[in-house]
């Protein structure tokens, strides 16, 4: 079949990043019968060029007597993979496709990567772009999953940065672990933002905060039935 000229921007990606962009470009606008065919061969190849990606990741959890055909596979297992670990937290440096870079960050979010994994996350969810705001998410619940006393302040400084919107949800909730009046005090202070009240308030459930009592009353009177909820199950852990 006869493809659409691409722009000369392909001319500087890789592979994976053309076949990616064409197929964005192919799902955001209204198709015809040639593009829906189009779409459908590009989709099959965006999956052999993400597969390829990861060969070398793969390869080397091999070595260790991991033997897997995706990352998603460590991502859906029940069994633990100590060995993987430190490898998948190589691979978090180098660049991959986000889907790919999601199966290795969803991988690290286990108790075995506690102790390890936490600055390469941080890194990562600071330099992720801001409007990859599912791709921040994932990364800041695999933090949430690891961190340790050493990364409060980090939390601190990116749960109170609005401009990191929903991303920061898990990264609120883990919050109720830090039984701190700073950690108390920031809570608080997310109960104003629309972002992420909800966990805000699964927080201070958690930290049966009497400071935020009052304010929580207030919020059993929200429109949003979420709110309301979230509002109720923590005042029933806070009396």
């Amino acid at each position: 079949m006869d493809y659409p000229t691409w722009s000369l921007n392909y001319l500087e990606m890789n592979e994976l990043e053309k076949l990616d962009k064409r197929w964005k470009e192919l799902v955001g606008k209204p198709r015809s019968k040639e593009q829906i065919e189009e779409s459908r061969l590009v989709a099959k190849q965006l999956e052999i060029e993400m597969a390829k990606e990861v060969n070398d990741l793969l390869g080397e959890l091999k070595k260790q007597g991991i033997f897997i055909k995706s990352v998603w596979d460590l991502v859906n297992t029940k069994k633990a993979y100590p060995d993987a670990i430190d490898i998948l937290i190589k691979h978090l440096r180098k660049k991959y496709h986000d889907k790919n870079m999601e199966g290795i960050v969803r991988a690290l979010t286990v108790k075995e990567a506690k102790g390890k994994a936490a600055n390469v996350l941080k890194e990562l969810y600071d330099n992720t772009s801001k409007d990859k705001s599912n791709l921040r998410w994932v990364i800041g619940n695999a933090i949430a999953t690891v961190m340790s006393v050493d990364d409060v302040d980090w939390v601190f400084s990116t749960v109170i940065d609005k401009s990191n919107g929903s991303s920061r949800a898990q990264l609120v909730l883990a919050l109720g672990s830090v039984k701190s009046e700073q950690s108390q005090n920031i809570l608080i202070d997310l109960l104003d933002d629309k972002d992420v009240v909800p966990q805000a308030l699964a927080a201070l459930g958690k930290m049966k905060s009497k400071k935020a009592k009052n304010k929580i009353l207030q919020m059993k009177e929200s429109n949003n039935s979420l709110i309301r909820l979230e509002a109720i199950k923590a005042l029933k852990k806070i009396d």
